[in-house]
């Protein structure tokens, strides 16, 4: 009965996620929403910093530890000492607290080895730790090294056969933790040996390299999930933070619910960008199958989204090219600049010229909108050129247009639908018809886009014409009810 109690409280103990718990404290988000989404050391070491990483390490080495220590004191047997372990990594891989999303559970595990046998494990790390990094870090080549060399130190000290094959046991538990989320992105790879890139960091088959720069830009640019699958662009999500909850903006959101509430409650919802890990993880998973590659970001002055990417792209600086440019638009401004990015680079275009190309086009691409309220800009602060209208506490509707880095003030109506047909009329005096490629987007609003859409098809029979609606994200400062256009203009 003791052991049993012991295996529930081993389970309940691994449960407790410290990559969770100090990444809430640290920085006030959820580790589950940054980097690769695994709440373990390495991603909160990637995406959050060193130091609470460290503290993270502790935590989860002594949930592997601190079982065999209260075992062993109420003598118990040295098997049920090895299978509390196990129940901590089970707790750590999926802890009942946090929705059983957690970690992989490498740390927990060698808490309990250290436990176990501490002087064999002690002198094993070192070999460990060689082969890891020797591999670029490889784990699962670590332990196929480490662990026969650790069993043959157990064996020679005659302890109990589960301690001396424990290394096996705890191998296997985390592999078997590991197999549901593994199988699903395996089963959903074209090329299935894309799989040995993450297994095997040294493992780079020729044949998934291509020569053409990888294009990312961040779930701020808006675009159709469809569209950005299309033309190959990869979204780096930005986080929503909603009463004291990091969400991914991928999504995930029930955009009706959350619209909803902006409307009906006071809710302010913040939101916060991609970490530099976050950056680092998705280009280092295009690790053979691009030459270089190029973020697109939002201003600098909007959004730290530069600022983390410029970082990412300096951590990778000696093993691929990465340039960063801030686009001067946001939303699906940006995301028209990202197209033309992916377009020139399926057609071979180098780094350099798309470069190039995308610094010519900041001309001919911007954005125009409406905003319904003016009470999420004041919140959030980020607009100056309406400041006036929020301290005078007029009820106008602005309409707003950000072209090369700047956001102008078009000028305002008393009613929605007299913006609406302001903002069309500057369209279509200042757009020409036909060669444009527009993408209409709202807030919770797909009615008024689509007649927007239709106006515009009609009067500037563009080439391309697309709908979306823009992200939780931009509905945390811009509010529900926005209705604009981007554009992008060829040039003539």
């Amino acid at each position: 009965m003791q052991c049993v109690l012991i295996l529930i409280f081993s389970y309940l103990l691994g449960s407790l996620s410290s990559a969770v718990l100090i990444t809430r404290l640290w920085k006030k988000t959820d580790i589950r929403s940054l980097g690769d989404g695994n709440a373990g050391t390495a991603n909160v070491a990637r995406s959050v910093g060193i130091v609470p990483a460290a503290f993270v390490a502790l935590l989860d080495i002594a949930k592997g530890g601190i079982p065999v220590m209260i075992a062993r004191a109420l003598f118990l047997n040295e098997g049920c000492a090895v299978f509390c372990v196990v129940a901590a990594v089970v707790g750590h891989n999926y802890p009942i607290y946090f929705r059983f999303k957690g970690g992989r559970g490498l740390a927990t595990s060698l808490g309990g080895l250290v436990a176990l046998t501490p002087a064999s494990t002690l002198i094993t790390l070192p070999v460990y730790g060689l082969v890891y990094f020797a591999t670029l870090g490889s784990g699962i080549l670590a332990t196929l090294v480490a662990f026969p060399l650790l069993i043959y130190l157990n064996y020679l000290r005659e302890l109990h056969p589960l301690v001396i094959w424990s290394p096996v046991i705890l191998a296997f538990t985390t592999a078997v933790c590991a197999m549901p989320r593994l199988l699903p992105r395996w089963l959903k790879l074209r090329d299935k040996r894309e799989i040995l890139v993450e297994l095997f960091p040294a493992y780079s088959p020729r044949p998934l390299r291509s020569t053409a720069p990888a294009i990312f830009t961040d779930s701020i640019a808006s675009l159709p999930d469809e569209l950005a699958k299309r033309e190959g662009i990869h979204i780096v999500p930005m986080s929503l933070i909603l009463d004291g909850q990091a969400l991914p903006d991928d999504g995930s959101i029930d955009r009706r619910a959350y619209y909803q509430a902006l409307r009906t409650t006071n809710t302010h919802p913040t939101t916060a960008a991609p970490a530099p890990g976050e950056f680092l993880n998705r280009i280092q998973a295009m690790d053979g199958k691009a030459s270089a590659a190029l973020i697109l970001t939002p201003p600098a002055d909007l959004t730290q989204c530069y600022n983390s990417a410029r970082l990412a792209a300096e951590q990778l600086a000696d093993r691929l090219k990465v340039e960063v440019i801030d686009c001067g638009v946001a939303g699906p401004a940006q995301g028209l600049m990202a197209i033309l990015a992916a377009r020139l680079a399926r057609q071979g275009a180098s780094l350099d010229k798309i470069k190039n190309a995308v610094a010519e086009a900041r001309q001919q691409i911007g954005m125009i909108g409406v905003l319904d309220t003016l009470s999420f800009i004041e919140h959030s602060g980020r607009v100056s050129a309406i400041r006036p209208l929020v301290n005078a506490a007029l009820r106008v509707y602005p309409v707003l247009k950000l072209r090369e880095g700047q956001i102008h003030l078009e000028g305002m109506e008393r009613t929605r639908r007299k913006a609406i047909e302001r903002m069309l009329n500057w369209l279509e005096k200042n757009l020409q018809s036909g060669g444009s490629v527009l993408i209409c987007f709202h807030a919770d609003d797909s009615g008024c886009a689509g007649q927007i859409a239709q106006t515009l098809r009609e009067k500037l029979r563009p080439t391309e014409l697309y709908i979306t609606e823009m992200t939780p994200v931009i509905g945390a400062h811009a509010g529900p009810g926005l209705v604009g256009v981007a554009w992008w203009q060829a040039a003539s």
